[in-house]
């Protein structure tokens, strides 16, 4: 008897985790937070123009590497012919977890303004996607971890 009642519950619950996907390519159900899953260090997989793959290489990129730590700090490297430019930045989400932005420290130890929010696409323990469509071209990046 007890277990009857039980049955409609437990579907309402699995056709709303089913339903309810947070990320365009993201998973259905994840145990980590979105904070916990974006932390990591990445390199660029893919950089799309307009939905257009951009060879990095053809831009003079031979690397771009992302780290993003626990506490909303991060550090990228990003790497021409043999010269490595190192920029410290922050980073975190709006309410919704849905969407993130960042500023990065200049030359000068101030801290830029905060970039419009990008949203993320995909977010997995190996992969994290961006798209920032408030830009003249709808620029997308793709990290895989390393």
């Amino acid at each position: 008897m007890k277990y009857k009642a039980f049955i409609p519950i437990l579907f309402i619950l699995v056709m709303s985790l089913v339903s309810c996907n947070k990320y365009e390519d993201g998973p259905v159900l994840s145990l980590k937070s979105p904070e916990k899953r974006i932390v990591g260090d990445y390199i660029v997989e893919q950089y799309l123009i307009n939905g257009e793959v951009i060879s990095l290489a053809d831009q003079g990129i031979t690397s771009y590497r992302v780290i993003y730590n626990s506490d909303g700090t991060g550090k990228s490297y990003i790497t021409v012919n043999s010269s490595v430019q190192e920029t410290e930045f922050q980073w975190e989400l709006d309410q919704d977890k849905e969407k993130i932005r960042e500023r990065s420290l200049g030359l000068n130890n101030e801290w830029s303004a905060w970039s419009n929010y990008k949203q993320i696409l995909r977010l997995t323990d190996k992969e994290f996607w961006i798209t920032d469509i408030d830009t003249e071209e709808a620029t997308e990046f793709h990290f895989a971890e390393q």
